[in-house]
């Protein structure tokens, strides 16, 4: 009796224990598993970008810039901060940084989420388009020219061209050019930027002496970086929603003597990276305002530039503008 008591008590109190583990066991939540909170995206690596003249186009693939701790789909948004530097264009992730000719920086913004809420994140980087300088002295007979070196840089409205007048005019009236345009004098170039729909710029080189006789001679000019949308031969006044650009002369009174214009369409100009030179005989000039073409009797010659918008501007430098042998 003894004997199987014993064992009975030992039962127990195994049986007992063996409880009380089953108790603790139960209480114990350390193998649930853990709680997970859906995170927002990551943006790192991103740099600031310099790049050279004649890049014409840069990408960039966010998507080796952002990740996301769950693998969900990103989306993008992005804000360019100066469309007279570059312009941008996205497709799903990846963004196109596009030349518009003008120096300087821009500052762009990408925006990722994915989806859930509260879960934008963005961050900014900046582009730089370096510096173009002007193209080489002209060095032929030249009877007239500007070649801008020396001149302080800057825009041409603070910083005046000695014989240049700009102006610019839309169909409801007359306004500064300042306002529909970037026009400033860079590294011994002019570079302007057109960036404003319907509206057109135009700059006219006075001649101090007057009236010269310019039979026989050629108009030339240095060119870089010559963009357009859409070139064509119609002003933005017969509302076609074209460009059009053009060098002219006329007499100093804007009279009757003779008067010549040659359209850049009929020049068939390209973008270039490189200067590239441009020489027209005057007696090629069409007529100017129906005005006969006489190249006798020249006071003024210019530069006329139509169309272009903030999204898609013209874009031309210029050097080495004038009249040669």
């Amino acid at each position: 009796m003894k004997t199987n008591q014993y064992l009975n008590y030992i039962s127990g109190l195994l049986f007992s224990l063996f409880l009380l583990t089953l108790a603790a066991c139960g209480d114990d939540d350390s193998n649930d598993a853990p709680v997970v909170i859906n995170q927002p995206p990551i943006i790192s690596g991103l740099s600031e970008i310099t790049l050279s003249p004649g890049f014409e186009t840069y990408e960039l693939d966010f998507a080796n810039y952002v990740t996301d701790q769950e693998g969900e789909i990103i989306t993008y948004s992005v804000v360019n901060s100066d469309e007279t530097i570059i312009t941008i264009n996205l497709a799903g992730s990846l963004l196109s940084i596009n030349e518009v000719g003008n120096p300087g920086s821009s500052i762009i913004t990408i925006t990722a989420t994915d989806g859930q809420a509260n879960h934008e994140v963005s961050e900014n980087f900046t582009v730089t388009v370096e510096a173009i300088n002007g193209a080489a002295d002209y060095t032929g007979n030249a009877v007239v020219m500007y070649d801008f070196n020396s001149l302080p840089q800057g825009s041409i409205f603070d910083n005046s061209l000695p014989g240049w007048l700009f102006e610019g005019s839309t169909a409801d009236g007359e306004y500064n050019a300042a306002e529909i345009g970037s026009i400033i004098v860079e590294n011994d170039h002019l570079s302007i930027i057109h960036n404003v729909d319907s509206t057109y710029i135009w700059s006219e080189m006075v001649l101090e002496d007057g009236n010269q006789d310019f039979t026989g001679k050629k108009f030339r000019f240095d060119y870089r970086f010559y963009t357009v949308p859409n070139l064509n031969d119609m002003h933005w006044e017969d509302e076609i929603p074209g460009i059009d650009m053009q060098i002219y002369y006329i007499d100093a009174d804007w009279g009757d003597v003779g008067g010549g214009q040659y359209r850049f369409s009929d020049m068939k100009l390209e973008y270039s990276s490189d200067w590239q030179s441009v020489e027209i005989p005057l007696s090629e000039f069409e007529s100017l305002w129906e005005n006969p073409v006489d190249a006798s009797a020249v006071g003024i010659i210019g530069l006329e530039i139509w169309g272009g918008t903030a999204n898609a501007p013209i874009s031309f430098r210029i050097d080495n503008f004038g009249i040669v042998d």
